[in-house]
């Protein structure tokens, strides 16, 4: 791997507090803007007990590192809405003109579906979802994958999951007049817009994992944080996750001018899971976590982890879900197995170099 980022001395930069309900267990994998000089983050939260769900926190920070956090979420569940019955995940956010992008996943308890959030000032948000108006996840390709005592095994979707979709990175711009988005997890699908609200799939897989022993994407891939225009291309940043259930950071290269097109996929990532706090905590995939999470066994929670952990199954997860140039620089922020957020740098040159 070629991990080019040099991570803050500050990690992590936004933990669990246990002083507020909403965010007492888990906070990770946030949306991230710079905006008028300051980073706005929003993150995935969530508590303990029976009513457990994720609500986007907010938090804002003038050097990156060090943020202020608000005492309620900055968006959270529609209680009238029994599509998000168990809440609001993983926010990605993406700027155009003067309006604010923010895709997240709606949760039902069975099927995650992409839902987008639009402002003008990154505090009043106007609800717009589901946004995807053709997707079929099973006819277009989609399967899952289940671990078996970290044996990753293929297996074809419930049709009852055929709205199964997440993890939307919006591109900065228009291009030829449409919106552009790569989304969802298994498997990476390209959608477009005339609106930015509405969406339709394209139906062929666009990324999908590479098949080889040694290969960092060979299980699954998802998409990352939404693509950065550069000179050379769109460059997009999504996760591979392998065998050893280690989710790393690959690089893909789109044209400018037609991102169907790819240029170029990285066989190594340029990020990943190596210190203590992305190799270990309470991971979401691990079978059996989030039914412990919501029947409030803290005693039996910690028993799996420790199964998990000894056994050789823990998912070390670094998942990104912002990347911003600032100054040149790209700054990620990621959560780390689950329970984290923290932040890393690189200068894009570095990144660019990693490509032919």
């Amino acid at each position: 791997m070629k991990d080019i980022f040099t991570r803050s001395e500050f990690n992590p930069v936004i933990a669990p507090n246990e002083g507020h309900d909403w965010e007492s267990l888990k906070v990770f994998n946030p949306g991230a803007v710079y905006h008028e000089g300051k980073y706005h983050l929003f993150y995935r939260a969530s508590g303990k007990g029976s009513d457990w769900h994720s609500s986007l926190g907010y938090a804002v920070s003038a050097d990156g590192e060090h943020f202020e956090r608000f005492e309620n979420p900055g968006l959270d569940r529609d209680s009238n809405n029994p599509l998000e019955l168990r809440g609001l995940e993983d926010p990605r956010i993406t700027k155009i003109d003067h309006t604010f992008y923010m895709t997240y996943a709606a949760y039902d308890g069975k099927t995650p579906r992409l839902f987008i959030a639009t402002s003008t000032d990154l505090k009043n948000w106007q609800r717009h979802g589901p946004v995807l108006r053709n997707f079929d996840y099973a006819a277009m390709g989609g399967v899952r994958i289940k671990w078996d005592h970290g044996t990753p095994i293929e297996k074809p979707d419930d049709p009852a999951q055929k709205d199964r979709s997440k993890s939307g990175g919006i591109f900065p711009e228009c291009i030829n007049g449409k919106y552009y988005m790569l989304f969802n997890e298994h498997r990476i699908w390209m959608a477009t817009s005339d609106d930015g609200i509405h969406w339709d799939a394209i139906p062929e897989v666009f990324i999908g994992p590479r098949k080889g022993a040694n290969r960092f994407d060979n299980v699954f891939v998802e998409m990352g944080p939404p693509p950065i225009k550069t000179e050379r291309g769109w460059l997009v940043l999504y996760h591979g996750v392998n065998d050893a259930i280690q989710y790393q950071l690959g690089v893909a290269l789109l044209d400018l001018k037609d991102p169907t097109k790819i240029l170029y996929r990285a066989d190594e990532p340029i990020f990943g899971p190596r210190e203590k706090y992305e190799l270990s905590g309470i991971v979401d995939i691990i079978p059996g976590v989030v039914k412990l999470i919501e029947e409030g066994k803290e005693d039996e929670l910690k028993t799996k982890l420790r199964e998990a952990e000894e056994g050789g199954f823990m998912p070390q997860v670094a998942f990104v879900t912002a990347a911003l140039v600032v100054n040149d620089v790209v700054r990620l922020y990621y959560g780390a197995s689950d329970i984290l957020i923290c932040t890393a740098t690189a200068p894009l040159k570095e990144i660019l170099a990693t490509i032919p």
